[in-house]
């Protein structure tokens, strides 16, 4: 499992980080189309995730979809070669976002059983993946710049996403319980009747949706403020090296806390981290204030998974993973971050108020799902 992670999460740092460097420098894109490519692979994640994991549940043989997707992924990946017009590059991200980024909720879905038969720690396995994500761009990012070497890019992906396939190949076939009948796929939509797996799923996505405009604009604008590439790499990186942190060393303390109260830990920490970021760009308060994307980030995300496995039967665990994955990287990232983008054009970084605000959304509702009917106790 670690392996997984590890091969996946590297993969997922060079597709994120210096893919669209690729697509403008060596095949000759402009951003607002490389903005339209990767909103394609957005789009395919949201439809398509939660029925990969719909699967999940109803075989349970985590070892062969993860090969298949990781196989598909590198294949697909491939293609992105020979697109050279907006509309062939559309196609193969939105494949390739039918294949690779749902492969994030399955593993998860994947590790929470297999934690919860052997009695390690969900959290400190993540922690792997977040670990392999800040090595890859670190590691890259040094190549691309020494080597000014940008269609590199290209091939190191390739390699990592082999690497992703050989890893599914040992990955547990997962012993699922009491799978839907065979012959009908478990509607995943009828997860939307539960009132409180709505309120998971919105809390999370506006808590993590919050992200997007520092995600998409945080490196432009400090840049206009003074603030170096290295440095704003550094400030990326600190953040997840806080998140690796709280997942490694704070194991006692992430399971002695109700998902509610990591929400809230989430949604509070996410609301001073934008107001400071709004209001400042020196880069001393940034480093300290950078910190919280152990909260804003990882606590949510602990706290979401967590929240999602006490709500929702057994037999439909890996189906509501995707489910969640389709709300927070799809639907909240999307219209939090179209929000913001509107936003920073008027307002400027005043933009990272709205992002408070929607984090601030967040911990309303983590506070009614803390009050709502069969709220969870202390582990």
């Amino acid at each position: 499992m670690a392996g997984s992670y590890a091969a996946d999460f590297a993969a997922l740092g060079v597709f994120l980080q210096f893919l669209p460097a690729w697509l403008s420098e060596v095949q000759g894109f402009g951003k607002a189309e490389i903005a339209v490519i990767f909103s394609a692979q957005t789009l395919a994640r949201t439809l398509v995730g939660p029925l990969w994991c719909q699967w999940l549940d109803r075989y349970g043989d985590a070892r062969r979809l993860l090969t298949v997707m990781a196989a598909g992924s590198l294949a697909v990946c491939a293609l992105f070669a020979w697109a050279l017009s907006v509309t062939s590059a559309w196609f193969v991200a939105f494949a390739f976002g039918c294949l690779y980024p749902p492969m994030h909720a399955v593993l998860d879905a994947t590790a929470v059983r297999e934690s919860e038969l052997h009695g390690y720690s969900f959290g400190r396995l993540r922690a792997v993946g977040s670990a392999a994500f800040l090595v890859a761009i670190l590691a890259v990012g040094a190549w691309v710049e020494h080597q000014d070497a940008v269609d590199d890019v290209y091939v190191i992906l390739l390699v990592l996403l082999a690497a992703t396939t050989w890893a599914a190949r040992w990955a547990p076939r997962g012993r699922w319980p009491a799978p839907a009948s065979p012959g009908r796929p478990a509607a995943w939509w009828r997860l939307l009747g539960s009132g409180p797996v709505v309120g998971v799923l919105l809390c999370s996505a506006l808590i993590q949706g919050s992200h997007a405009t520092y995600y998409q604009l945080s490196t432009v604008h400090w840049s206009e403020h003074g603030v170096s590439k290295s440095v704003s790499a550094a400030l990326w990186a600190e953040g997840v090296l806080a998140e690796v942190l709280l997942l490694c060393c704070a194991r006692r303390v992430l399971d002695q806390l109700r998902p509610t109260t990591l929400l809230l830990l989430g949604g509070g920490g996410a609301v001073v981290r934008w107001l400071v970021v709004g209001a400042t760009t020196s880069v001393p308060v940034l480093f300290a204030v950078n910190w919280l994307h152990a909260l804003s980030f990882a606590a949510t995300y602990v706290g979401a998974i967590r929240a999602v496995e006490r709500r929702v039967p057994p037999a439909q665990r890996a189906t509501a993973q995707g489910v969640l994955g389709a709300a927070t990287s799809g639907v909240g990232m999307v219209l939090c971050g179209l929000c913001g983008g509107c936003a920073f054009e008027v307002f400027g970084a005043r933009a990272y108020y709205l992002m408070a605000a929607f984090a601030a959304g967040g911990v309303v509702v983590a506070l009614w799902l803390r009050r709502a009917p069969g709220a969870e106790p202390l582990r």
